[in-house]
């Protein structure tokens, strides 16, 4: 099987038996075999996280501080070649075959490159894992009850912006929601920016575009929310400037699923 023109990046910090579960599972099916630049950003690193990055055949990025979200995968991106970046976090494993791997990869490359796509999500709408705090969101709003049909006339904007999240509830979103949502195929959605937020997790995205459009414009946000007192991107896009971009968001039927295994602190 050839080699795909992406390279892939993992932010992990701690977390080293999530990070082990999700590289043996990359090894076992075969997201390894055809991807060539493999890179690991390790903020407060030990020895562990090292041999655990060659082991697996990953270029570790090492710091011995904590960088946070942004940071952690701004400094990621830099040391990665252009073109396409799959990008991860330690907990998330792939959970599908070789050859649906490869298949969903070469697919997402082609609609990434796309007018106007800002990401391509790979985590898996059969089996997202937990948390996934979007979807009992989505379901307060648009479960067919009286009272998401209340929630719904009083919070109209609100429930607007989660429609997006249909695509990983519904059957078939594109019927209902048909103004923000079209099916493309094998699986694939497109979704306007106007009602799906940005996510980190398992992502594709062109290295240009993220480093100058996302991580600058997430970097010149204030916002007085963080995770472990950094910027994590999420939170700094969930904002009009992102919905008025109307960007499309490609969402994969999806290879990872979340599954966290070791506590990091918080």
């Amino acid at each position: 099987m050839k080699k795909l023109p992406l390279s892939i990046g993992i932010l992990s910090w701690k977390g080293y038996t999530s990070l082990e579960n999700s590289l043996l599972s990359y090894k076992i099916n075969g997201l390894n075999d055809f991807v060539s630049e493999k890179h690991i950003c390790l903020p407060e690193y030990n020895e562990e996280g090292v041999q655990l990055s060659k082991k697996f055949g990953y270029k570790p990025l090492l710091f011995k501080k904590n960088l946070g979200i942004l940071k952690g995968f701004k400094e990621l991106a830099k040391t990665m070649p252009d073109g396409p970046l799959l990008l991860l976090e330690n907990d998330l494993p792939l959970i599908d075959s070789k050859k649906e791997t490869f298949q969903q990869l070469t697919r997402s490359i082609k609609f990434l490159y796309s007018k106007n796509v800002a990401q391509v999500r790979l985590r898996s709408k059969k089996k997202p894992g937990i948390p996934f705090h979007a979807i009992p969101k989505y379901n307060r709003y648009w479960d067919g009850t009286t009272l998401s049909r209340l929630r719904k006339f009083l919070r109209p904007s609100k429930a607007n912006r989660l429609i997006g999240t249909s695509v990983y509830v519904e059957d078939k979103p594109h019927f209902l929601h048909p103004n923000y949502i079209s099916y493309l195929s094998d699986g694939f959605y497109s979704v306007s920016s106007q009602v799906i937020n940005w996510s980190n997790l398992a992502f594709l995205v062109d290295k240009n575009f993220f480093l100058n459009v996302i991580i600058k414009e997430a970097e010149n946000t204030y916002n007085s929310k963080y995770v472990n007192g950094f910027k994590n991107i999420e939170i700094e896009l969930n904002k009009p400037w992102w919905r008025k971009q109307s960007w499309k968001i490609i969402i994969a039927p999806g290879l990872f699923t979340h599954k966290r295994l070791s506590d990091r602190g918080y």
